[in-house]
């Protein structure tokens, strides 16, 4: 690639994304091949993040890597401290704030970053690699966990850094983004360049196709079977992160055979409403009903009565790391569940079998029960949340951002799984900041504006849902 242009990077769950940029800045020792930047043959023997740093080469990881207690200035100062040099507030935040005001990537600079918008942090972890002398800029599926206006704000950025002479590399599974932002695409599948093409030459359809080796089918989603309310949240209230994201009353019902979608945008109520209906926050009123009989909001209560949780945050909260996909697998089990535990011991052969026929069933690779799930990519890791979350058909799932950071291929799985829990007359409470998403699967609508469930009119455009998701219809 050449300086001044934003070059993205295409390509499945697995395709060797993100090992080629390991690579890239020294996380990855490779078996064989050249690097050179600025027409400069590499030495790969001496390649090491501190290496690539100093030759200019930052990255942004999809995670954010920020220590959250910190404001941005002192993470832009931290990994920059020296033998004998002093940290100095005032030096430091003008610093910064030249800084952002160089690149226009406005960010408030002294509360913890964890008191920040993803968007916000996001803008922090730029720049702090531009801070580091950053004249190749990897993105990794920057726009993830970005609302609509986060994400049309950071194009312009990218396209500032590109005029300002800066090599951008921009890896995302959305299609229609790379068309937008990209001067040209790479296509990776299954660790190979299969094409590098002008982004604004090559179509939705013609991308996916290059990603996937093959045509996408169009999803088919076939009527809703229709039943009796399987759940019924009733008046819930519950403490929030902050003011705006506190639950204020929410009445949601989702019956059998029925897709309920909750748009809105990142930072309504989104994670409060997760974390009650998972058990894990305290609810300050409400009551909830499953299949008409109430249930206690506690983790236990609420496995027991066959509501399953697909989490939003798949790396903290619905896999654990370090344990293999056979342990992943039955995580949400019982030591009274005779499949698996006998006497209170773990039957690790059964296990391992039923993570075999899992990763046979919902295509997981590889197909090795003994595998760390952190070993995986996100589709296959997703998949395995997937598996474990639908086993014995749940008559109720709440599944929150199901398809957040995957490719076209691993989310259309995502989906025709949902539909064909559906299908079978399971509930599902689809809560998306996806809006495409919400209009894909979703029978009903609803809108969650500042904890607020708001109706979506039948047949509105999204023009329309837009204004209900920014608060204009709300009162």
């Amino acid at each position: 690639m050449c300086r001044g242009e934003v070059h993205a990077l295409l390509g499945e769950n697995g395709a060797g994304k993100s090992t080629l940029m390991n690579v890239l800045v020294g996380l990855v020792r490779p078996d064989a091949g050249a690097l050179e930047l600025a027409g400069r043959p590499v030495d790969l023997s001496g390649w090491w993040p501190a290496a690539a740093l100093r030759a200019g080469v930052g990255m942004v990881h999809q995670h954010s890597s920020l220590a959250p207690a910190l404001s941005a200035v002192e993470n832009l100062a931290f990994g920059r401290l020296e033998p004998g040099w002093l940290y100095r507030p005032r030096r430091e935040r003008a610093r910064v704030a030249a800084l952002t005001q160089r690149f226009g990537l406005d960010a408030p600079l002294d509360p913890p970053v964890e008191d920040l918008s993803v968007g916000q942090r996001q803008r922090v972890e730029i720049l702090r690699a531009l801070a580091g002398g950053a004249q190749v800029l990897v993105l990794d599926e920057p726009t993830a966990a970005l609302t609509p206006g986060e994400t049309r704000a950071l194009f312009p950025t990218l396209r500032r850094l590109a005029g300002a002479g800066r090599a951008v590399i921009f890896i995302s599974h959305k299609l229609e983004e790379i068309r937008d932002v990209a001067d040209r695409v790479t296509v990776l599948r299954r660790g190979r360049a299969v094409a590098t093409v002008p982004a604004a030459e090559a179509d939705a359809a013609a991308l996916g196709r290059l990603m996937l080796g093959r045509d996408v089918p169009v999803l088919e989603r076939p009527p809703a079977v229709g039943g009796g309310p399987a759940l019924e949240i009733r008046g819930l209230c519950a403490p929030g992160l902050r003011e705006g994201s506190r639950l204020r009353s929410i009445d949601l019902v989702v019956r059998r055979g029925e897709i309920v979608g909750v748009a809105g945008i990142d930072g309504n109520g989104q994670r409060e409403l997760e974390e009650v209906l998972a058990g894990v926050r305290r609810a300050s009123a409400g009551s909830l009903r499953v299949g008409g009989r109430e249930v206690p909001l506690r983790a236990r209560a609420l496995r027991a009565a066959g509501v399953a949780h697909l989490s939003g945050e798949r790396e903290t909260a619905g896999l654990v790391a370090g344990m293999s996909v056979a342990e992943n697998l039955i995580l949400k089990g019982s030591y009274d569940d005779r499949r698996f535990f006998r006497w209170g011991r773990l039957d690790r052969s059964a296990a391992a079998a039923a993570a075999r026929a899992a990763a046979e069933r919902f295509d997981i690779r590889p197909p090795d029960p003994d595998a760390d799930i952190a070993t995986l990519s996100g589709g296959n890791a997703q998949k395995v949340a997937v598996a474990r979350e639908l086993d014995g058909d749940p008559p109720v799932l709440v599944a929150v951002n199901p398809t957040r950071g995957l490719d076209v291929g691993s989310a259309r799985f995502v989906h025709e799984r949902l539909l064909g829990l559906r299908a079978r007359g399971g509930a599902i409470l689809l809560v998306s900041t996806e809006l495409d998403e919400v209009l894909a699967l979703a029978d009903r609508r609803v809108a969650l504006v500042a904890g607020r469930v708001v109706a979506i009119p039948e047949g509105a455009d999204r023009g329309e849902i837009g204004a209900i998701l920014l608060g204009r219809e709300a009162a």
